[in-house]
């Protein structure tokens, strides 16, 4: 029984430490042609003991906490605050889609961009207009019953404005823009403005549409972000460096 129950754990380790990149490395992590779309359930019974002690995941970009989930009777933790946690080094190259656990051997591209959440903390008046999908998963639905994980929402008003503050450490910003009006049907505007009034981006959208951008934002301290309908979304906005 003692070893039946030593491979069971040995199992359970390889897949918590394996598998849950999806959802575990808070960048880019994977193309969408890599994604399958399954129905897990978060389970919030779960306890989690690291080396004797209580331990809680949490994301390190926004400290959101990260709840295990269930999967036909498989349950998984999030690689990254598990890994970290126990002391080995999490790395991502997105040029290979690549999760390298402990030293990573050779370098990674020169090209290759490592992303962290644009959360509250880089968002003036975000905590008022941020939503999780793991707290209000309506707020965060898209057309065909696409969901968010995070994004801004309108907040009550007839469209989303946020400014994103960069102070010129970035040189990227990437977001999904979901554009929805309940009352037009006339295209959209979708406008990004820097601290100087200079039009970084701008353009008009069909609603119901989602809208993917990708910028570079190197010589900027401020974006501006607006985006008309009173049910559009700034969603999984990222900064890169």
């Amino acid at each position: 029984m003692r070893e039946l129950l030593k491979r069971r754990g040995s199992r359970v380790v390889t897949a918590l430490l394996v598998i849950l990149l999806l959802l575990s490395l808070s960048l880019n992590v994977l193309g969408a042609d890599s994604l399958t779309e399954v129905r897990v359930y978060l389970n919030t019974g779960i306890k989690i003991m690291l080396n004797g002690k209580t331990f809680e995941p949490v994301d390190p970009d926004d400290g959101t906490k990260l709840v295990p989930i269930t999967y036909r009777g498989t349950t998984y933790l999030p690689m990254r605050a598990v890994a970290e946690a126990a002391g080995v080094k999490v790395a991502w190259d997105g040029n290979t889609e690549t999760a390298y656990l402990g030293e990573v051997e050779g370098t990674f591209s020169k090209d290759s961009i490592s992303y962290i959440k644009a959360s509250p903390e880089f968002v003036y008046n975000g905590d008022k207009i941020y939503r999780l999908a793991s707290r209000t998963p309506e707020e965060l639905k898209m057309g065909e019953g696409k969901q968010l994980d995070y994004g801004y929402v309108t907040g009550g008003s007839r469209s989303v404005n946020m400014e994103v503050m960069t102070n010129f450490n970035y040189s990227k910003f990437k977001a999904k823009i979901w554009s929805a009006d309940s009352y037009f049907t006339d295209d959209l505007i979708v406008s990004i403005i820097d601290e100087n009034k200079v039009t970084v981006k701008e353009l008009k959208v069909k609603p119901g549409t989602t809208t993917e951008l990708e910028l570079n934002i190197k010589d900027t301290k401020l974006l501006r972000i607006y985006v008309q309908g009173d049910k559009s979304i700034v969603g999984e906005p990222m900064l890169g460096k």
